[in-house]
């Protein structure tokens, strides 16, 4: 653990303070926005306590970065990251790893809910004393993209850790498209499609199915699933690629001026025009996730 890479996320107060600059103006905003100055600090102190725990009892000998300086480091020198922060900073900082084993650290448990993260720094001070007796190494299943454009170009997305959303880049507006999985293929219009791992089926899907159902399976397993939100009642009895398991490939046809967003993360947000062609598929890659042992 001396090759441990810390990968730290800032709180919303260093960012807002970054973004308004004089303290009275930010503290003038957040009145307004119902009066939320005191919860944002208390979390940013909570955080930079969870900093100084990791720096001087778990990590001493730790590289301590934040996630802008990832693409300045040779990640191959490190044996484990440590995403110390909240569900999106654990897939942002993901995205990067590639042999790297990965764990999350919950920064504040208080205000975060922490679904893909096995640790807080407490537990993972508790953890290393025991000499990492009770964790286990589990491989997590990816999605990945090819986007094909009408002008020849193709790109590649970065692998989805836990969903994918597809849809028109104005949220007001329907989102239009043609899914074609083996040998089906059916034009539909909603407001958009929700394509998701086992580590994403407990996150935004859940909020789109009814509370009695339980949608959620594993992080390993060799599938992904598609779901398509906001159908009317008639269509969502008329079609049917609307919640369906991919265990290849599938492909989506853009009929709208739209967006592929990975891992609902802004800097993560690829093209995807009318005549575009999506090739997603399940990922022959694997995330190498450190967790609790299960008892």
């Amino acid at each position: 653990m001396n090759q441990a890479l810390i990968v730290m996320k800032k709180t919303k107060y260093e960012l807002d303070i970054d973004t308004y600059q004089d303290l009275d103006f930010y503290k003038k905003i957040c009145l307004i926005q119902n009066d939320s100055f005191d919860k944002i600090h208390s979390s940013h102190l909570r955080q930079l306590e969870s900093r100084e725990i990791l720096q001087r009892e778990v990590f001493p000998d730790g590289k301590f970065i934040f996630r802008d300086e990832l693409d300045k480091l040779d990640l191959s020198k490190f044996g484990v990251i440590v995403a110390l922060g909240g569900d999106n900073h654990f897939t942002y900082v993901a995205h990067h790893c590639e042999n790297n084993r990965i764990l999350g650290c919950n920064s504040d448990i208080q205000t975060s809910l922490g679904a893909l993260l096995s640790f807080n720094p407490l537990t993972l001070k508790q953890t290393i004393t025991q000499n990492w007796e009770n964790t286990t190494e589990e491989s997590w299943s990816l999605i990945s993209v090819q986007i094909e454009y009408p002008d020849g170009r193709k790109i590649n997305t970065v692998n989805a850790v836990s969903e994918i959303s597809i849809r028109n880049t104005n949220p007001d507006l329907t989102s239009r498209y043609v899914i074609l999985h083996q040998n089906a293929k059916e034009e539909q219009k909603s407001s958009g499609l929700l394509l998701y791992t086992g580590a994403g089926s407990t996150g935004w899907y859940a909020s789109c199915k009814n509370k009695e159902e339980d949608g959620s399976f594993s992080k390993s397993a060799n599938f992904f699933r598609v779901y398509a939100r906001e159908l009317s009642h008639k269509a969502r009895k008329n079609f049917k690629l609307t919640d369906f398991t991919v265990s290849n490939s599938c492909q989506i046809i853009s009929e709208m001026n739209g967006g592929i967003s990975i891992d609902a993360l802004a800097e993560r947000v690829y093209s995807f025009p009318a005549g575009s062609i999506a090739t997603i598929l399940l990922s022959n890659e694997k995330l190498k996730v450190i967790t609790h042992k299960e008892i």
